[in-house]
């Protein structure tokens, strides 16, 4: 049952008290998300060590398929076969991808939350991502408050970030101000950070499978970084959700922990 107000998921259990005459029970109220949170743990623990196992047996086999493509590559120049050639490269390389993402799932047990300021993070963020993607810095738009401190995890956080901003980039207009961060708070006073785009948005069938895994509309993507993004996002306490931006586009809200609620 679920407790009014707090909407808390509990399991009521009655136990019987009976003593000189007296007749009456117990009321006990086991509080099932922590339980879950329990069971969710164990069940991490064994997709990492299972994680772990499979990308060490594929990305061998992976290694030795690409090292011997690029050695026929250079053997000839018969245009039919370097095609042949460059298709099994680039799936070998699609394959890395998927096992570097597979990865991450790992990463979710591994909490090292700490604070952190987001006014003088997000901006060297920022940055750096545009070094990495070669993309001009006035595309990506900040808005942020003179102060927020949240305590998350930096690697989890910087993943997660990573994930939507190049989303955002993939599938936005590419024009100054086309992706926007912006910090803002709730009405609960949590910290909200939202990553929106000028581009087409998301279709309506689509949006009930964003989070799933291996589900993507690009046909270069792995399908795993929005799921990924899910599972870092709950290992620290916080949630991510997809709504249509208001410039048109997609907006994913990603609500963080405020550094006194640790």
């Amino acid at each position: 049952m679920c407790l009014p107000v707090t909407n808390q998921l509990v399991r009521v259990r009655f136990l019987p008290v009976e003593r000189e005459g007296f007749w009456g029970a117990v009321v006990v109220l086991e509080d099932m998300q922590r339980a879950q949170e329990q069971a969710q743990q164990v069940k991490l623990a064994a997709l990492g060590r299972l994680t772990a196992n499979i990308a060490h047996e594929v990305r061998n086999p992976l290694s030795s398929i690409s090292y011997a493509t690029e050695l026929l590559k250079e053997g000839g120049h018969d245009p039919a076969k370097e095609r042949l050639l460059q298709i099994i490269l680039d799936n070998t390389r699609r394959l890395n991808r998927i096992v570097q993402d597979v990865m991450q799932i790992n990463r979710r047990d591994r909490l090292q939350a700490e604070e952190m300021d987001l006014v003088a993070r997000l901006p060297e963020f920022i940055d750096n991502l545009c070094r990495v993607e070669n993309v001009r810095r006035d595309i990506f738009a900040l808005e942020l408050p003179e102060q927020c401190t949240v305590y998350f995890d930096p690697g989890h956080f910087e993943q997660v970030l990573w994930n939507l901003c190049r989303n955002g980039l993939r599938y936005s207009r590419k024009l100054q101000g086309s992706v926007t961060i912006r910090v803002r708070f709730a009405e609960d006073g949590r910290a909200q950070l939202e990553v929106a785009d000028d581009g087409v948005g998301i279709e309506a069938e689509s949006v009930q499978k964003l989070f799933e895994p291996f589900y993507t509309t690009d046909a270069g993507g792995t399908g795993l970084g929005l799921y990924i993004a899910r599972e870092l996002c709950e290992a620290n306490g916080a949630k991510i959700d997809y709504r249509r931006a208001e410039q048109g586009g997609a907006c994913f809200p990603h609500p963080v922990r405020g550094a006194d609620e640790h």
